[in-house]
């Protein structure tokens, strides 16, 4: 149970922390946006952030628990598991954040 969780832990970590560069680099990106347009965008974000960060995390503590049963050791199983899903989880998070700034432009030009 512990490397599951040791797996999920360090993968929902690592993706706040991809989330919080993608926020800080969306608000340098729609810097003349107004605010009424930009709180969409960041909107739209967070809330394909928080969604894309639950499920990696639960991912990497199904497929760490997927590996072990699999007879990989717990440390294999850990390794690979964070590795896969937090980088997916980052690719995401920048796909997302283009998402987001993709609304705000949407709203800003037709609203």
């Amino acid at each position: 149970m512990a490397p599951k969780l040791i797996s999920a832990i360090a993968t929902f970590l690592v993706n706040i922390a991809a989330s919080l560069l993608v926020l800080f680099m969306m608000l340098v990106a729609m810097n003349g946006f107004s605010e009424s347009d930009g709180e969409k965008g960041l909107a739209v974000y967070l809330v394909l952030a928080f969604a894309i960060t639950l499920s990696v995390s639960l991912g990497a503590f199904l497929l760490a628990g997927w590996l072990l049963g699999k007879q990989y050791s717990a440390i294999a199983s850990t390794l690979i598991a964070i590795l896969v899903f937090s980088i997916g989880g980052v690719v995401l998070n920048i796909i997302s954040g283009l998402i987001g700034i993709g609304v705000a432009q949407y709203v800003r030009l037709n609203y």
